[in-house]
């Protein structure tokens, strides 16, 4: 099964000196981060729907989806319309 990452606190107030992950869900960075995560879970398991990734990956749904769109964006994943859903593999 994938592991899950740790997403870093939600909270604006934060003791540990980090940025807050409302401040950082524009980065690039992180969802470069985040696309890494989805490569990692399709290549164990090819053929998710996006539903399932987005409960699969331990961020935001907006977050994954712009990974999605990453990888997408550089022709690393296929679609297959199965149903009312959109299979995910990778290339």
């Amino acid at each position: 099964m994938f592991k899950k990452k740790s997403v870093p606190s939600t909270s604006k107030n934060s003791t540990s000196g980090s940025k807050s992950f409302r401040q950082r869900s524009c980065s690039s960075d992180l969802i470069g981060d985040v696309a890494g995560d989805v490569w990692q879970l399709l290549a164990e398991q090819s053929g998710q729907s996006l539903a399932a990734i987005k409960k699969s990956i331990d961020a935001p749904a907006d977050v994954v989806m712009a990974a999605v769109g990453w990888l997408a964006r550089e022709e690393k994943l296929e679609f297959e319309q199965s149903g009312r859903s959109v299979k995910v593999s990778l290339r």
